[in-house]
């Protein structure tokens, strides 16, 4: 075996000195241990040249040729390095150098350094080799080329199966189903998958046959179409095995079978139906008025929920449901009369509201009275004498009275609706008037932009032509200063 020593190139880059073979201080050095040609050998120097200690110390002079140079530390340099133990100096090179290959991630990872901001993670090839060893890529059809003809391709990347021995060691490649206990699912996506592998190189084929011009019949396209019907027949049987009773019922209603199981025309192939609808020609117009009516209803059945009819009485003797809108607008007046009166205030109401409750019977009693005797005096016949002495004013005004009283009380259950009709819309008469007054505004408003706007184009149409006049009069002035220029330019030629 021959010893090979280190580099002269490393040791005069890192101490500074003339180390060769040829030299007294490598002369002086032994090797550790014999190791095989291209492997670098440790070596160690005699007691002369290191010092003893904990940690060895190797102290060289500087080189002749720097000892000129300014601002040069003379002083000597010393270098350590650790100490040799027994186990390393008494074992092969190899074997060394193979321990701290297979430790130094783990070594790296053990020291504790003070900084925890830098980042000293190491990668680990086995991890990652053991997580990339199932893929497989498969890079024949690959195209990254750019020609515009061709169809970029990329790598086709694949998984190969992969099962644990019973040792705890992987193995991948192709198994048998017997020996990986591969399920039915998985034996018909794996068939499925393949099936479909097969049409593609089929067609594939198929096509470069085509462009070729030869007629000739591919075998294995009957077997193909076989196989694709015996898979969705299994996938079919399974799926409806899967369905649940409901499922199961809502699809024999939905095929036209019987409930008790008895298939209708399951012997038979069913055409799929077929459906013509027809209009009659004045559909469209009964269509429209039909959505027009039941409009119509829904309105008038949420006027009525809001008190918004007119023919809705706002008061109801017979216990229905009052009218949204009044009903809120009389408990509001409750409401304030309450909140805003005092004891005594209600006190004199109620004491108004008794007398005028006393007077309003009195007047009905006189009321009865009076017909009551003007009955009885149109039976004795005394209406002759009655006429001859005249009616008074306030007779007739009486009579005039009485004789409207029906119309107004046939007409008292549409004033309620009425009154509250008008009140709402008084709102809309204000904003009527409003919007008036806001559309003369924003049409003075309107004409006053005109105006502007006017103005506007007026000093436009000046200053573009006070522009053009600049340019006319800038491109006279460019073509008088080029003369002058070339004029110069000539002098300047000639001189």
């Amino acid at each position: 075996m021959e010893e090979i020593y280190p580099s002269k190139i490393k040791l005069q880059s890192v101490f500074g000195l003339d180390i060769s073979p040829d030299s007294d201080l490598m002369a002086q050095a032994q090797p550790l241990a014999s190791t095989p040609q291209g492997v670098v050998q440790k070596f160690c120097y005699p007691l002369s040249t290191v010092t003893s200690g904990p940690r060895h110390s190797f102290v060289m002079t500087l080189n002749r040729k720097y000892a000129a140079l300014p601002d040069l530390d003379s002083a000597p340099d010393t270098y350590e390095t650790p100490e040799l133990t027994d186990d390393n100096s008494t074992l092969p090179t190899s074997t060394v150098r193979s321990q701290s290959a297979a430790s130094s991630y783990k070594d790296f990872e053990d020291e504790e350094f003070d900084n925890p901001h830098i980042s000293r993670s190491r990668l680990h090839p086995d991890e990652a080799r053991s997580r990339f060893s199932p893929a497989q890529i498969d890079a024949r059809e690959a195209d990254f080329s750019d020609r515009v003809t061709a169809k970029r391709k990329s790598y086709k990347a694949s998984t190969r199966r992969q099962r644990k021995r019973e040792d705890g060691t992987e193995e991948f490649g192709d198994f048998s189903d017997e020996e990986d206990g591969e399920s039915l699912e998985r034996k018909l996506a794996r068939l499925r998958r393949e099936i479909e592998e097969v049409k593609e190189e089929y067609g594939k084929r198929e096509a470069e046959k085509k462009e070729a011009g030869v007629e000739a019949d591919l075998p294995g396209h009957q077997d193909i179409s076989v196989l694709s019907k015996m898979l969705d027949g299994i996938s079919a049987s399974q799926g409806a095995a899967g369905m649940s009773a409901g499922a199961k019922l809502v699809k024999d209603l939905a095929n036209g079978l019987k409930v008790n199981g008895t298939a209708s025309g399951a012997e038979k192939p069913v055409d799929p139906a077929t459906y013509t609808v027809t209009y009659a020609p004045t559909y469209q117009q009964n269509h429209a008025l039909a959505k027009a009516a039941d409009f119509e209803g829904r309105l008038a059945m949420l006027e009525k929920a809001l008190g918004l009819n007119a023919v809705v009485s706002a008061v109801k003797a017979d216990g229905t449901p009052q009218p949204v809108i009044p009903t809120l607008d009389a408990l509001q007046r409750q409401l304030t009369l309450l909140s805003t009166s005092t004891p005594s205030s209600l006190d004199d109401v109620s004491r108004r509201v008794r007398i005028l409750t006393q007077e309003a019977e009195r007047l009905e009693e006189t009321r009865k009275a009076a017909k009551a005797a003007h009955d009885a005096l149109k039976a004795a016949g005394a209406e002759a004498d009655t006429e001859e002495s005249g009616e008074s004013e306030q007779t007739s005004k009486i009579n005039a009275l009485y004789g409207t009283l029906s119309t107004i009380e046939d007409l008292s259950p549409l004033l309620p609706p009425l009154l509250d009709r008008l009140r709402s819309l008084r709102t809309i008469h204000a904003d009527a008037a409003t919007a008036s007054e806001s559309l003369g505004r924003v049409e003075k408003r309107q004409a006053d932009m005109a105006t502007e706007i006017k103005r506007w184009r007026e000093g436009l149409e000046k200053v573009e032509e006070a522009m053009k006049q600049s340019e006319m009069t800038m491109g006279g002035n460019m073509k008088i200063v080029e003369g002058w220029v070339k004029e110069l330019e000539k002098k300047m030629v000639e001189l």
